[in-house]
This record gives structure tokens, sequence and C-alpha cells, in this order.
């Protein structure tokens, strides 16, 4: 169906329902309804009950683009090229390249049908320079990203969309693990290096960013870190899986006025609600405490009841501690 071709001799009777197609082309189903939207790249029938139908034809287009996008072209230039041509533009990729095509496309956890076409293609050309194990490219890329959006959206429409998509990549087993501890190591790098981009004359009032017991995955927390710093905050960053008390030390040792959490995995870690309750309990009550992560909605009941700052982005983080700074510039006049 869609596209007309007269030199394709692959079937072009709608018959496969969209989850046969999505095992087959190795792309969701999220992932399919959106091109379909936003580029035509198939036009599948409906049958009788409006379920989408699609042919041999249009499998073998879907597959054939997915190849040629992770070789790195755009979208929009190859969406509506006639399956000859699809033919010959991977052709010619599988020529060109001597390493294997990974085996990757991309989660939907993340909802693609939002996201623009250039921080689509750009995530997607990262996740490729993972799966290749290319540091370098990845390295350059990163850098990239951050002269072109500079450093809040590089963060908010880069690093966090990349960061999901990896994880799910690696549950579903596309990529190994190998492949997570590679960018998990270099994010590390690369965000370390951030929080120190900015001159500090000593007198910002300081935040103490770090993930609680149990807590050991901290890019989330060195995101947070690395922000900070440009809205005038002096980060006294921990790293992951700081006990209460030792947080409690840095805050009055450091004369700190906020405390950033991460919460990530384990979502469910029973030690999660003992610290935070401590953390509020022990700190003096202008400090203040903020909580984020994606298991911070485990604890919202807990969360609310301590009275705990929370925001679901990181702009929204940012606001609320413009607030709190404001708040401290009160207290100190």
């Amino acid at each position: 169906m869609g596209i007309s071709e007269t030199t394709s001799t692959v079937d072009d009777t709608p018959r496969h329902p969209i989850r046969l197609v999505a095992n087959r082309t190795g792309l969701t189903v999220d992932l399919i309804r959106a091109w379909e939207k936003r580029y035509q790249v198939v036009d599948p029938a409906r049958s009788e009950t409006q379920r989408r139908l699609y042919s041999d034809h249009d499998i073998e287009r879907l597959r054939l683009i997915r190849i040629a996008k992770q070789a790195g072209r755009r979208l929009s230039d190859i969406a509506r090229l006639p399956l000859v041509n699809l033919r010959a533009v991977v052709s010619e990729e599988s020529r060109l390249q001597a390493a294997p095509e990974p085996a990757l496309t991309r989660a939907a956890s993340w909802s693609q049908a939002t996201m623009t076409e250039d921080q689509s293609e750009r995530i997607d050309q990262l996740l490729y320079s993972i799966a290749m194990m290319d540091q370098f490219r990845f390295d350059q890329q990163l850098q990239q990203a951050l002269i072109d959006l500079s450093l809040p959206g590089f963060l908010e429409q880069v690093l966090g969309p990349l960061l999901s998509e990896i994880g799910e990549a690696t549950r579903r087993g596309q990529l190994r693990i190998a492949h997570e501890h590679m960018a998990t190591a270099h994010l590390r790098t690369f965000l370390g290096a951030l929080r120190f981009r900015e001159v500090f004359t000593g007198t910002e009032p300081k935040i103490v960013v770090t993930t609680p017991t149990g807590q050991l995955h901290e890019l989330g927390a060195l995101m947070i870190a690395a922000l900070v710093s440009i809205d005038g905050w002096q980060p006294v960053y921990l790293g992951p899986n700081t006990p209460a008390d030792e947080i409690i030390a840095a805050v009055k040792q450091s004369g700190a006025k906020a405390v950033s959490l991460s919460l990530t995995y384990p979502a469910d870690d029973p030690r999660i609600p003992l610290e935070l309750t401590r953390l509020r309990a022990q700190l003096p009550e202008e400090v203040a405490l903020f909580v984020g992560g994606s298991a911070m909605q485990t604890h919202q009941d807990l969360i609310a009841r301590l009275g705990l700052q929370t925001a679901t982005s990181l702009d929204a983080f940012r606001s609320a501690l413009l607030q709190s700074r404001r708040t401290v510039r009160l207290r100190e006049a």
C-alpha cells in the first residue's frame, strides 16, 4: 500500500497486524506509528474494525529504513524513497561499513512522537556509537550536543532521554552490560568535568548533591551537580551511596543551604524511607531538601508527608532552586 513503485515485486497485499510488523522489523509499535504520522514512510490499509494492516512491501520498507537510519542517514532524506532506492542505499552502507550493524532499536518508553527530528537523530547517533563501542565518536557527539544546545538543553533534551534509552536497550538485551558500562563510565567523566566550568568566588550558597544509601547510580546526581553551578550555587558532590549521617555532617561542615538526592534504582529499597525520614528530622528546617529521579514516584506519599521538595524535570528543579536561593538571601539580609 501507499508509495507507488513500479520496480518492486514484493507482495503489497495488506494482511499483517502492526505487532507482527514490529517483530519483523525490529521497530517498536509506537515508533512505527510516529514514523507514519510524521514522515509517511508507509501508508497501511485498515481492516473493517479499523486495525492497521501492512503488506510485505511495507515491512521491507520499514526494515530498510531502520538499517539506513542506524547507519547515519536522516529519516527525512530517506522516508519517501522508492523501495529499489532504499535497497541501493542499504547496499552502499553495507559496503562502506566494515563493522556489523547493531540490532538496536529505540524504546517505547520515551515518546519519540514529541521529539524534534534533530533531537531524535542525535540520540540515535549516540546509541549507535555506544553499540559500536566507539568511545571517541561518542565523546565528539556529546561535545557537539553541548555546544549546540547549552548545558540545560543538553541535559534535558539529550542526556535524559539517552540514559532512558540505554537502560531500556540493556534490559531488552539489545545492548550488553559492557556497552552500558562503557557509556556510563564515559558520561561519569564527562559530567564530572562540567561541574568545574564555572568560576566560583566563594560567596555562592552551597548545595550537597548525592544519592542515599543503596543508590549506586550517580549520573542523575552528576547532572544536578553540573546544572546548579550555572545558577549561582556551588555544588558539594559526595558521589553515590552516602549514609544519612554523612550527608548531615557534610551539610554542617560546608554550611550548605540545600541538599539534592537522586533516587534511581532499586526503587523499592527499604532503606530509602528510613534515610529520608532521618535526613528531614536532623537537618535544620531552613535547609531545603530536594528529591528527584525515576524512583521518586515510588515514595511519593512519604515525600509529601515529610514536606520534601520534588521536581519532575530539570527546568522545574531550576525554578525551585531559584526560589530557594531567594529565601536564603532574605534570611541572610
